[in-house]
């Protein structure tokens, strides 16, 4: 299991490492976004997708839609299950309607589609307040896919201490 914690002083700082990861995505990579209501999840989503090369303008929160899909670089499926309220909610989706497997599949609030994705290549993001203006984000993955994303973002971190300050990263 791999692990890293930033913390995000800024929607700059926020920005940036969204899309510094957006670049090491791939076909199939499934982001879930863990944290609670405020915590900076969507605004994530949003620079994710910029980084991806969709305006994120016409990214939001799909709570009543529940999936929203964007075309860009990688589509983007953009889910959100916070309404559900058991696994068997999502009986009614196939796993095409929540998940893309040609582009990335971002789920907020993902509890009730654990099951369904034990094949799949997952990266936790768990969002933390700290302070009205301080996140705390920490990235784990057990999938060997997401090697080159924690190896860039960790020599970034050994090649300059500068970065350390700038992402506030902590390697774990």
């Amino acid at each position: 299991m791999q692990k890293l914690i930033f913390d995000l002083t800024s929607l700059e700082k926020t920005d940036n490492l969204a899309r510094k990861i957006a670049t090491h995505l791939f076909p199939g990579a499934i982001l879930l976004l863990w944290g609670g209501m405020g915590n900076g999840k969507t605004t994530f989503a949003k620079s994710i997708c910029a980084g991806l090369g969709i305006l994120p303008e016409i990214v939001n929160s799909p709570t009543y839609t529940i999936v929203n899909i964007y075309p860009g670089n990688l589509t983007v499926f953009h889910v959100d299950l916070y309404r559900l309220t058991s696994p068997e909610d999502l009986d009614d989706f196939d796993r095409e309607d929540l998940l893309s497997f040609e582009g990335v599949s971002m789920i907020e609030w993902p509890e009730f589609i654990l099951s369904h994705l034990s094949d799949c290549p997952t990266l936790n993001l768990s969002f933390k307040t700290i302070t009205e203006n301080h996140r705390q984000l920490t990235l784990e993955s057990k999938y060997t896919d997401f090697d080159i994303l924690f190896n860039t973002l960790e020599q970034e971190n050994l090649s300059s201490l500068k970065n350390v300050k700038s992402l506030g990263m902590v390697v774990k």
